[in-house]
């Protein structure tokens, strides 16, 4: 296949949906330091809006990221046009729109927003656009990630 077939609108396929637990949520917040009393002490979220602990912003990122690259469902559509990830160089636009809590049920719907080359020509730009939602269909996360690509001999 050429590079013709990764353009605004192509679908990267999210293969698997994820339910977080209490586990989750602790060993999570724990490897990350997010230990803010929303999100590590129950008594106290309990006074919240949520009225339970959330999983804290960062955390959601991370995880609605894996859900798009899980299986490596993004190394898959570069390498069957003739690429492979080179460096992930950034996200923009991070929006939480939702909390997520205890029980959430996740899944992504990932699409390329661009594709184009640099000045590097065996180098491309990949932009995708992630949205997260939660069983109840509910945005969770909405952002833009940007990979470099590297042309393939």
């Amino acid at each position: 296949m050429s590079n013709a077939s990764i353009v605004a609108g192509t679908k990267i396929p999210c293969r698997v949906n994820r339910t977080l637990d209490v586990g989750d949520f602790s060993i999570l917040h724990q490897l990350t330091w997010f230990n803010m009393a929303v999100h590590s002490n129950s008594e106290y979220a309990k006074g919240t809006w949520f009225k339970e602990r959330s999983l804290a912003a960062p955390i959601i990122f991370v995880v609605a990221d894996g859900l798009v690259h899980n299986a490596d469902t993004v190394a898959e559509l570069l390498e069957g046009n003739g690429y492979s990830i080179y460096a992930y160089v950034g996200v923009e636009n991070v929006s939480i729109t939702k909390p997520v809590l205890f029980g959430d049920t996740l899944r992504a719907d990932a699409e390329v927003v661009d594709f184009r080359p640099t000045k590097n020509p065996k180098i491309n730009l990949l932009k995708y656009k992630n949205k997260t939602y939660n069983q109840r269909n509910e945005m969770v996360i909405e952002y833009t990630s940007s990979m470099l690509c590297l042309k393939k001999d």
